[in-house]
């Protein structure tokens, strides 16, 4: 009985820190990811691939995998080439351990009346005394435009946003 005891009373003890943890974000990531908007929602190319290392992988849907910083500037300067879209995003968790860190977090990009919600996985490592981006994951919430509408098969690798702005 006492065993049952001290098992029930530990379980109470960490399961509140546990969950706690679930939600939480750290500070230093919350800063990166916030300057990133900012240069995202400026629409400035440079800035942005920034925040990459220079071996970075950028992971985006229905796309090739997009490859080392200059390679990830040229994806930037042709997304914003395409319309002024803003960015926010939500972080939900993030942790630091030693020299890499993670962020899961909800997008949504907006052009106009139109918005696309997703979701993003970061991966950063450190490079010097800054944290940069290894690996940049998100995709669309929405459903594929092929899905939707089977006469535009050909725009079967572009997100419902790109899909309008291209129709502009």
């Amino acid at each position: 009985m006492r065993m049952v005891a001290v098992i029930v009373a530990g379980v109470l003890v960490a399961t509140p820190g546990f969950i706690h943890a679930q939600s939480k974000t750290d500070p230093v990531l919350d800063k990166v990811e916030s300057d990133f908007v900012a240069a995202y929602n400026a629409h400035d190319a440079a800035k942005v691939a920034s925040f990459y290392a220079d071996d970075a992988a950028l992971m985006g849907p229905n796309a090739p995998m997009v490859k080392g910083r200059s390679s990830i500037e040229k994806y930037y300067q042709e997304q914003f080439g395409r319309g002024a879209v803003h960015l926010r995003i939500k972080p939900l968790e993030s942790l630091v351990r030693g020299d890499r860190a993670f962020e899961a977090g909800t997008a949504t990009a907006t052009l106009g009346p139109f918005s696309d919600e997703g979701k993003y996985l970061l991966i950063y490592k450190r490079v010097g005394r800054e944290w940069k981006i290894a690996y940049d994951i998100f995709n669309s919430d929405q459903q594929e435009p092929s899905t939707r509408n089977p006469d535009i098969q050909a725009r079967v690798r572009m997100t419902p946003l790109q899909t309008w702005i291209d129709d502009r």
